[in-house]
Order: C-alpha cells, then sequence, then structure tokens
C-alpha cells in the first residue's frame, strides 16, 4: 500500500503487512505477494514491536513539526 501502518500484521511467509491489505489477499490469494511462494499457513498474528515503533515515530515527528 506503500503508506504508514496502522495495524501491522506477520504473514506465513514472515514479512509484514497492513491488516486490511493481507486479509484482502489471503481472500483471494493462497501465496505470498513478496516472496511469489504458498504461504506454509495463512495465520497471521499483529506485530506489536512495529506498531510501538511507528505510533512513537508519529508522536516524535508531532512534536518536531510543532
Amino acid at each position: 500500500m506503500q503508506e504508514i501502518m496502522e495495524n501491522p500484521y506477520i504473514a506465513g511467509d514472515g514479512y509484514t503487512y497492513e491488516y486490511r491489505a493481507i486479509k484482502a489477499w489471503l481472500g483471494k490469494h493462497k501465496i505470498s505477494p513478496v516472496t511469489k511462494l504458498r504461504f506454509p499457513h495463512t495465520c497471521i498474528i499483529p506485530n506489536h514491536s512495529l506498531r510501538s515503533a511507528i505510533q512513537e515515530w508519529k508522536s516524535s515527528s508531532a512534536i518536531s513539526t510543532s
């Protein structure tokens, strides 16, 4: 999507995607959009570390532009 993620999730290929995007992708495809290989599983899990880092970056960016 090339936007700042709001809700990052890790897919079976080990890559992190925006939740809405990977859910839509998994509804239509069985292969990774990055590697083009079949997903070993279709479970996705929240990437809490990345979400925290993004929120921290957004907060510091908002402060520095003020």
